[in-house]
């Protein structure tokens, strides 16, 4: 599957490599999302959003059981990398370097 986020419609969407079953997972309270990255092992995707709250939040990869990671002390998060050996999730700052 192809996971992405666009920041024109403000939602989330997957669809397969081939083009076919393409699906909204998130549609409501996203402002800017930005980048995103999934953990196929526990079945997580993770997102940045820009938006006037900015956050870091994670659903699982059907957009079910959403839930806000970090949201405090962040500007405009947008690079996610994810360490799968050590889980951890990593990102960057461009408002805060």
């Amino acid at each position: 599957n192809l996971y992405w986020t666009d920041t024109g419609t403000d939602r989330i969407e997957v669809t397969r490599l081939n083009g076919t079953s393409r699906k909204i997972l998130i549609s409501e309270n996203l402002d800017e999302p930005r980048a995103i990255v999934l953990h196929p092992v526990i079945g997580y995707m993770y997102w940045t959003d820009w938006g006037e709250s900015p956050k870091i939040e994670c659903a699982f990869l059907d957009g079910s059981e959403r839930r806000v990671l970090v949201n405090t002390s962040l500007g405009w998060p947008n690079g996610l990398a994810l360490d799968l050996e050590k889980d951890k999730l990593y990102w960057g700052d461009a408002k805060t370097d």
